[in-house]
């Protein structure tokens, strides 16, 4: 049996732990593109304990023509805009992508000239892209196979709190750690764009996702963000530095959407850094009959981000051709064996 083929598009935080998981599932990496490292052997950069041969490139388009794949795993940008030229070139390359990208679990709504792009795009090459990551499981799939034991759904209500400190200071930098208050609240005013930067308020694919594989239609949706600011000083991490009362300690973002059906699906992302005894949080209710809780504390955000990521491979390169959302494959299991042993042809 043929093994799979991948390229590290991006080996950074997520693109090592992707690597990593690559290689204990079977799967043999046959090029590496990332600003960093280069000339540097894959296997050394990602902890491994071997030599892979594999040196990572600053090249793309070099590895692509030169290197033979099943699929590119893309982990260097959230928005759809900062990706496309990556994805576009994977996908022209005849390879399968998924993509870290948040953005690009459910794009029609959010992006839809560049969706119908790559879905165009890999169309005509026989291949399929997604995106995927912490969000298949805990903010897509787990909500949507809860409401298997619903008789009926009034409403679906989530929430999930991110600690800035383990993100580090650029995504702190988007989710205005450290800002002046007033600054912010002149640019609600002004309805600029929170957070900063190519970041996304991920939970409004998430609620797409699952309306969609409900089955339900999408009638408006509405973004709105609060900052957060305490009365006392706060200790960051990500910016080694205090961060004084009254200045910004992060976001709450806010999505409501509103389907044809009548039932009413709201999330709130809370992005800060952490007072002491905080931590991450994944919370959801079912509001209906029966009405359903489900709350996850300290879910495995980044290393939970890497293993659905690899977990996906298989159920990617079997998909149809086209950009594929997450409501459209099939349930995310663990692979327990060598990731070839799921592939359908």
């Amino acid at each position: 049996m043929r093994k799979i083929k991948a390229i590290s598009y991006g080996v950074g935080n997520i693109g090592r732990d992707i690597a990593r998981f690559m290689v204990d599932k079977g799967v043999i990496i046959t090029g590496a593109i990332d600003l960093r490292n280069v000339g540097q052997d894959l296997g050394d950069v990602i902890g491994s304990g071997r030599k892979l041969n594999v040196q990572i490139s600053d090249n793309a388009d070099e590895v692509l023509a030169k290197t033979s794949a099943d699929i590119a795993l893309i982990a260097v940008a959230t928005a759809m805009e900062k990706i496309y030229p990556h994805v576009k070139r994977c996908l022209e390359a005849g390879l399968n992508v998924i993509t870290t990208s948040e953005e690009a679990s459910y794009a029609w709504t959010s992006s839809p000239a560049i969706a119908a792009k790559l879905d165009q795009i890999a169309k005509e090459n026989g291949v399929t892209v997604t995106g995927s990551g912490m969000q298949d499981v805990f903010w897509v799939n787990l909500i949507t196979a809860l409401t298997g034991a619903s008789h009926r759904i009034e409403s679906v209500e989530g929430r999930a709190m991110i600690n800035m400190d383990e993100l580090g200071p650029m995504v702190a930098e988007f989710y205005a750690v450290g800002r002046k208050a007033d600054d912010i609240y002149a640019m609600i005013e002004r309805k600029e764009k929170l957070p900063l930067g190519d970041e996304v308020v991920c939970l409004r694919m998430d609620l797409e996702n699952q309306i969609a594989g409900l089955g339900l239609t999408t009638k408006s949706i509405t973004e709105s963000v609060r900052p957060i600011i305490l009365d006392h000083d706060l200790p960051c991490k990500a910016f080694n530095r205090i961060i004084p009362a009254g200045d910004v300690t992060g976001l709450d973002n806010t999505i409501v959407i509103e389907t044809a059906e009548g039932i009413l699906f709201q999330a709130t992302q809370t992005a800060k850094v952490y007072e002491p005894g905080e931590y991450d949080i994944n919370e959801w209710l079912i509001r209906g009959t029966p009405t359903i809780h489900l709350r996850n504390d300290r879910p495995p955000t980044l290393l939970g981000t890497s293993s659905q990521i690899v977990n996906r491979i298989p159920d990617v390169i079997n998909a149809r051709p086209g950009y594929v959302t997450i409501d459209e494959l099939p349930k995310l299991v663990c692979k327990v064996r060598s990731l070839e042993h799921y592939l359908t042809s």
